[in-house]
């Protein structure tokens, strides 16, 4: 696969956004199947960043792209970035993936239709500014389903829940450090603190400078400072004019506590890093909601150097609640408790700081996050089975793709198969006359609707036609009229409808493929929350004679009748806000008023039932759940309790119609019936256990298992 990264950062500079940069090229290049070409945006003037890329990679800057196509060489930029790719793949052959960090390079190539299908972007910063617009990317982004590359989990949390992206094509790969063979630190009875990045005001370089004139020059104390470019000199007059003269007197030899290297490479600058004892990576309160973790943090922690951090819940997420390093900028005064915390090596409290690092240099290993980007670029794990071993064209006929995307993320990221879309406006009319090209293998009928009658009986020799059944139009008519003659494989929820589809409409046993709906396993792998062991989730109270919320809440209320430590948490889309759900139906309103009544005057209720607003971001959810709640009179196959046990939930399931199938031995006539299970799950010891014994008995269910059957059909 041939990969182009592209980043607006000037690779000639050197600070945190170069170093990922650089790192990510290293991660890249130890996949053997990826072929990176690195395009620069500026013209290579300083090589000290360059010379480190692996010889694996091509690094093509302004000049060679202007020597490939003979025109003039000017720094590339938002409005040059689309034709520059496209001189580069002219000359040398297009990329499968182009890799992109930079809101405004983002934004123009995902505008892009030649380009957009193939980014895949990196956002280090996504927490919304809510005095304005959504940034472009975004929308653009979400509109075509582009995967993207986060720092953290609190980022990943972040595009799900503040931009309603689709969590599955949220990638989370930390920063990156690689391990080199480092000399022994030095022998020495003070300690060392060292601070390395940009010179920047709100790095906390003025409190820096605080503590190097604090120091006693007869003290065993130090500050080691590893340079690198000047930040916004202009915006900050009066902070660099202190810089001068902190360098001034360094030069001077007045700071005999101070040492100081600028722009050196990126291996000798670790070198002094790893010498040190501490590691100075404090900010001022507006980078507190940054969600980007620092590499520099990671690079310290990677070799056995303390950080000194900002008490936030970033750095706490990373280090735990009991890292002893954390300073509150707020309400201590930083300069002295820094000098404190230099004077306490050798104690117990820095051997415990250092005990910490081992666990979250962890996080960080080359080789694990090699893959997990990789599989980010390319949209599937390296040991993923192939698809298919030739060319596949697919026609996927659809009125409603909104089961269908997960399905669609993997599909797409196979260069073997082509995806060509037939959309049709409703169930019963297509956008224009369908047709099958000759060079469409296999017809795809997402529903069993119009589309899979007409597909049935317009069947063209030699190609495949392949169904799937939802409960919406299993007891429509439209079954009735497909040709199951002429269709090779039909996907259905549950061996119920497996039945239904033999016995009632004569399709053959072994033509039916039971694939109940398809989840991202691995996305819902997510640490529960204290708040899940006592509180039960409901998805979608929508419409009631479906649903039946009202069955649901007396479970509730039997549940607390024996232990009131337990709460609800809904969510749905409320009924008032569906038309045909509240103005259509007075007896399903009426009803609905009823259960909202019970629920705010029942004593057994009252304050234990929060409705939570609808949202794309269920993985997130879960992690609040510890009980999932199915009351319906009818479902196809439930997903949102297959994605709740995935996540490690209980399930209480309603015996409706092929539930068994699914859900035993979760399912009860009377679900009250569940009571003293739900409570005994709650307070068992081995509750992680339990919750992960759930959560693999759900792995058969995820995409890659879906995609790889349907690839045998």
């Amino acid at each position: 696969m041939r990969v182009a990264v592209v980043a607006e950062q000037n690779f000639n500079m050197i600070d945190g956004s170069t170093i990922w940069l650089l790192n990510t090229c290293k991660l890249l290049a130890l996949q053997d199947d990826l072929d990176i070409t690195l395009v620069l945006s500026h013209a290579l003037v300083n090589r000290i960043l360059a010379d480190e890329v692996p010889d694996t990679i091509r690094v093509i800057d302004p000049v060679e792209i202007a020597d490939l196509t003979k025109r003039p060489a000017d720094d590339l930029n938002a409005n040059t970035i689309v034709g520059a790719l496209g001189d580069v793949e002219t000359e040398l052959g297009a990329f499968d993936r182009i890799f992109v960090r930079g809101a405004q390079y983002l934004t123009r190539l995902l505008s892009q239709p030649t380009t957009r299908k193939r980014v895949v972007g990196y956002a280090p910063s996504v927490i919304p500014d809510i005095t304005a617009p959504e940034p472009e990317w975004i929308t653009y982004g979400r509109e075509a389903r582009t995967p993207f590359v986060v720092q953290s989990d609190a980022a990943k949390t972040a595009m799900e829940s503040l931009h309603d992206y689709p969590a599955n094509i949220v990638h989370t790969v930390p920063p990156i450090v690689f391990p080199v063979e480092l000399p022994p630190k030095a022998a020495r009875d003070g300690a060392v603190l060292c601070y390395s990045g940009k010179i920047d005001l709100h790095y906390g370089m003025d409190w820096l400078i605080d503590v190097c004139d604090m120091l006693d020059p007869d003290a065993d104390l130090g500050v080691q400072v590893v340079a690198g470019k000047d930040t916004f000199r202009k915006n900050y007059p009066e902070f660099f004019a202190r810089m001068d003269d902190f360098r001034a007197r360094y030069e001077n030899g007045d700071l005999p506590n101070v040492s100081m290297v600028n722009n050196v490479p990126h291996s000798e600058a670790k070198a002094i890093m790893s010498d040190a004892d501490f590691a100075y990576c404090l900010r001022h309160a507006r980078y507190d909601d940054v969600i980007e973790i620092s590499t520099k943090i990671v690079e310290f922690a990677t070799a056995s150097v303390p950080p000194i951090l900002n008490d936030n819940a970033l750095n706490r997420s990373l280090f735990g609640e009991d890292y002893p390093y954390y300073v509150d900028i707020v309400t201590e005064d930083v300069p002295t408790r820094i000098v404190e915390i230099m004077q306490s090596k050798g104690t117990d409290v820095y051997d415990r700081a250092q005990a910490s690092l081992e666990r979250v240099a962890a996080q960080f290993s080359s080789t694990r996050l090699s893959e997990k980007l990789a599989q980010a670029i390319r949209g599937y794990a390296s040991d993923a089975p192939a698809l298919t071993t030739r060319p596949r064209r697919i026609l996927l006929a659809s009125h409603d793709l909104k089961f269908a995307g997960h399905f669609l993320d993997r599909v797409r990221a196979d260069k073997n198969i082509e995806i060509v879309n037939e959309h049709w406006v409703s169930t019963i009319k297509p956008e224009r006359r369908p047709f099958v090209a000759d060079d469409i293998d296999t017809v795809f009928c997402e529903w069993c609707c119009e589309n899979a009658v007409w597909h049935s009986n317009n069947k063209r020799d030699g190609t495949k036609l392949i169904v799937r059944l939802h409960r919406f139009e299993a007891f429509r008519d439209f079954p009735k009229r497909v040709d199951w003659s002429n269709v090779d494989a039909l996907i259905v929820v549950s061996d119920h409808f497996k039945e239904i589809m033999v016995e009632t409409h004569g399709v053959a046993p072994e033509r039916v493929h039971v694939m109940p709906q398809y989840i991202d396993w691995h996305g819902l792998q997510r640490p529960k929350t204290e708040a899940a062991r006592f509180t039960l989730g409901f998805v979608g109270i929508n419409p009631f004679e479906h649903k039946r919320f009202d069955r649901a809440i007396d479970f509730v209320a039997a549940l607390r009748a024996k232990d009131d430590r337990f709460t609800l948490a809904v969510r749905s889309v409320m009924p008032w806000q569906i038309e045909w759900v509240w103005n259509n139906r007075q007896d399903a309103r009426d009803q609905f008023n009823l259960v909202f009544d019970r629920i705010f005057t029942d004593p057994l209720l009252k304050g234990a039932v929060r409705f939570d607003l609808a949202g794309r971001d269920m993985e997130e959810w879960y992690r609040d759940i510890g009980v999932m709640l199915s009351s319906s009179d009818s479902e196809g196959c439930h997903t949102s309790i297959i994605e709740g046990m995935a996540s490690g939930t209980y399930a209480v399931v309603h015996d409706w119609p092929g539930a068994r199938s699914l859900f035993s031995p979760y399912v009860h006539s009377d679900m009250t019936e569940a009571v003293d299970d739900v409570i005994a799950f709650a307070d068992d010891p081995d509750l992680p256990q339990l919750r992960r014994a759930l959560s693999d008995s759900t792995l058969k269910y995820d995409v890659e298992q879906f995609v790889t059957a349907f690839f045998k059909m």
